[in-house]
């Protein structure tokens, strides 16, 4: 059996590769968006992933990008006496990366499937049984990708696609067609790689708490894959709009929306068991410089502590864009105080962090994921 290979979208390499190593853990990163699984026991977790592309089984990999059209052709049309099942096909080749590899997407499609057609594989373009996915995987853009995992090599992949879920559609969730709207709304990819962040390998929450869930982005998303949501905010208007949003979603989890402020929390939910907190806690447009908000984001911290000890936290707080260059990262500003503060005060609640990443917002605002596990 060849390699099972995962194919990430172009919104964010580093966040799809820690989205996959929350769902099920990976093996080796072949690309920043490609990476690799040891075995598919645990494929189905990866149902609801944000930033997942594509699953490709029985993977082959080159790594000569000199290669020509012709010989990857011929390369293709061997690998598939030996992985391609009876039935109809079609070849889709797709380029990835900033710098892509200049090959012929057209030319490997068509060379390889006339020599692979025969009396048992016909080409249907349409609706075939089989897909074969071609990978030209070029550079990616080292001016936006800090990380150092994602310095890249060219690379060139193949194998059978697995089909994908149809509940990442995320267009058909956008904000503004749901029934409840505000400006204030979170994009329906961020809230599901938030719920996918709360996950590990081995664990996956039952049950989602939010206690800010303004419009109910994070709510949606966890209950169209079938986990349950526990969400409250202070603002009635918002409650109702969530509700209202809840069941237009159509979503197979239960849920509950409750008026509530973070003070009460604890007394509204009680004890959980495996249960997450995602939530966006609420901040003003310049809050990286102000400590606005910072003592309801610890209030969530320690209810999340006090509702289940054993749970996991995935949050964005409000920073600057040059948090993005982590080297310099612990003396930037985060809800007006430096990161080392911040940390700090963080881990006096019970929690420590896993994982820290930000994202750019605009010109002058970021937003920085935390995934925070519990400390003891």
């Amino acid at each position: 059996m060849g390699e099972i290979i995962l194919v990430g979208s172009g919104w964010n390499s580093f966040l799809f590769r820690a989205e996959i190593n929350s769902l099920v853990g990976y093996d080796k990163i072949i690309h920043p968006r490609l990476v690799t699984i040891s075995n598919d026991s645990n494929i189905n977790n990866l149902s609801n992933a944000a930033l997942l592309d594509d699953i490709l089984f029985n993977a082959k990999i080159i790594n000569d990008y000199n290669i020509s059209e012709k010989e990857i052709s011929l390369l293709i049309h061997k690998w598939t006496e030996n992985n391609l099942p009876k039935g109809s096909f079609a070849i889709r080749t797709r380029k990835i990366g900033e710098e892509t590899i200049s090959l012929s997407s057209s030319s490997i499609e068509k060379e390889a499937g006339e020599l692979i057609v025969s009396r048992y594989n016909n080409v249907d373009l349409e609706t075939p049984e089989h897909e074969i996915v071609v990978i030209l995987a070029g550079l990616e853009d080292q001016a936006f990708h800090k990380n150092k995992s994602d310095i890249s090599k060219p690379v060139i992949i193949w194998g059978l696609r697995k089909k994908l879920s149809n509940k990442n559609k995320f267009e058909s969730r956008n904000p503004i067609e749901r029934p409840f709207f505000k400006p204030v709304s979170l994009d329906a990819r961020l809230a599901r790689l938030m719920i996918s962040l709360s996950h590990k390998p081995d664990w996956f929450p039952k049950i989602i708490i939010d206690p800010f869930c303004g419009t109910g982005g994070i709510a949606i998303e966890a209950i169209i894959q079938g986990i349950d949501i526990l969400a409250s905010d202070l603002d009635p208007v918002m409650v109702e709009g969530t509700h209202k949003n809840l069941v237009w979603s159509k979503g197979e989890g239960k849920h509950t929306v409750k008026k509530c402020s973070i003070d009460n929390i604890v007394q509204l939910w009680g004890r959980q068991e495996d249960c997450s907190f995602v939530f966006d806690p609420p901040y003003g447009r310049n809050s990286w410089k102000s400590d606005n908000g910072l003592d309801i984001f610890l209030q969530a911290l320690k209810a999340a502590h006090s509702i289940n000890p054993n749970g996991t936290i995935c949050t964005m707080l409000p920073t600057v864009p040059e948090f993005m260059l982590e080297e310099k990262s612990d003396k930037y500003l985060v809800m007006g105080k430096k990161w080392e503060e911040i940390e700090s005060l963080i881990n006096s609640t019970g929690w420590i962090i896993s994982l820290k990443y930000a994202i750019k917002v605009h010109r002058s605002l970021a937003r920085l994921i935390l995934v925070c596990h519990p400390s003891h």
